[in-house]
């Protein structure tokens, strides 16, 4: 434990890991269930699917956070992994293996801006960034543990086991969700500023939309690219990116609370954007890895942070919220457009990632543009 950071936050941070590690395992594997039946060339719609249904979800997150509690948010969008988890395998067609898939994003759009919502309660702002970099290790912890671990458990208990492991794991969070106390006042007026959406937290919002437009087109085609290229393991670089992500977030966390979050965005977007030009040319895959995770290392605490530092404690859930929408889109962006991009030409992965570098430059010279703007 890390002396000043609450038990409660710690706890809430070890269902988050749950949470995280209950849809990841599936991720890698999905793209082959889809080829079994036949929907190989629907592969990019995968990640876009999940994410639609995220998005639709996270204005009503806002609210539901703020109104009703944190742990509502938390528990309910846990449930929606439970069900996915058991719906998975009565899935024979194509068009309902993408209704579940929707159905299973709901999960996304509830629990993380519940947990985020805690955890900004429950730390004091100048350690927000701190804080949000330790639940960031648990969260990714999660993401990166599913990616290795979906294709062993794909291999030993077949594709119904995996399915109800991931049914099995969102039990465990919600059971430690429940444990959590609630940390919404009692009698808080929401203040009336836009009903569903926070606009003031438009810089950061706009920031994760263009970071996250590389992180959806990377989670799309990285398992086929990486088996490709002859390796065995096709989660093999979301691992990598996840666990040098993981290295850093501490210190990344902190260091946006002492040089600003803009400061930090700027940092993140730095590492991603020699990322992107280094899988562009095809050259030090691992390298990229690395360097793409260091960025999202930096970027993740300090624009949740950022979210954070411009609401208060009645509009804290909408103005996270935003910052998922944001997520959202720029992972249905990247993700409809590397498919797109894939079906179009020969050498698609080469102009996947130039799009994605594309995105990496802009968000760096916005996040350039913000530093004397930003908390």
């Amino acid at each position: 434990m890390v002396k000043g950071l609450p038990r409660n936050f710690w706890l809430m941070s070890i269902g988050s890991l749950l949470f995280f590690l209950s849809f990841n395992i599936l991720l890698p594997e999905l793209p082959g269930v889809l080829k079994k039946m036949g929907g190989g060339e629907y592969i990019g719609f995968i990640l876009p699917a999940f994410a639609l249904s995220a998005l639709l979800a996270r204005p009503f997150s806002g609210w539901v956070t703020d109104r009703l509690g944190r742990k509502h948010a938390m528990v309910g969008g846990a449930l929606f992994c439970v069900i996915a988890g058991v719906l998975y395998p009565w899935a024979q067609t194509i068009w309902l293996f993408f209704l579940i898939r929707f159905l299973h994003g709901f999960s996304t759009g509830f629990s993380p801006t519940g947990f985020t919502a805690f955890t900004t309660d429950v730390v004091s702002e100048n350690r927000r960034g701190e804080a949000l970099g330790w639940q960031g290790i648990f969260s990714n912890s999660g993401t990166a543990a599913g990616y290795a671990l979906g294709a062993w458990l794909m291999l030993w208990w077949g594709q119904n086991g995996l399915f109800i492991s991931s049914s099995v794991l969102a039990i465990g969070a919600i059971f430690i969700f429940t444990l959590l106390p609630e940390t919404k006042p009692d009698k808080q007026t929401v203040e009336q500023d836009g009903g569903f959406f926070y606009w003031k937290a438009w810089q950061p919002g706009l920031l994760m939309m263009l970071v996250c437009i590389p992180l959806g087109a990377l989670l799309t085609v990285m398992p086929d690219y990486t088996a490709g290229l002859g390796f065995e393991n096709k989660g093999i670089f979301l691992t990598i990116y996840i666990g040098s992500s993981l290295l850093v977030r501490v210190f990344s966390g902190k260091l946006s609370d002492r040089l600003g979050r803009a400061t930090g965005v700027a940092i993140g977007t730095s590492f991603q954007v020699c990322a992107m030009i280094m899988l562009f040319y095809n050259k030090a895959f691992f390298t990229a890895a690395v360097l793409y995770g260091i960025g999202q290392g930096f970027n993740a605490p300090s624009l949740f942070a950022w979210a954070g530092d411009v609401s208060t404690i009645s509009t804290r859930g909408r103005s996270l919220s935003m910052l998922f929408m944001a997520l959202e889109i720029g992972i249905i962006i990247g993700g409809l457009g590397s498919g797109w991009i894939l079906n179009r030409s020969s050498t698609g992965y080469h102009w996947v990632f130039g799009f994605c570098s594309i995105a990496s430059i802009m968000a760096l010279a916005f996040s350039l543009s913000q530093h004397k703007k930003s908390p």
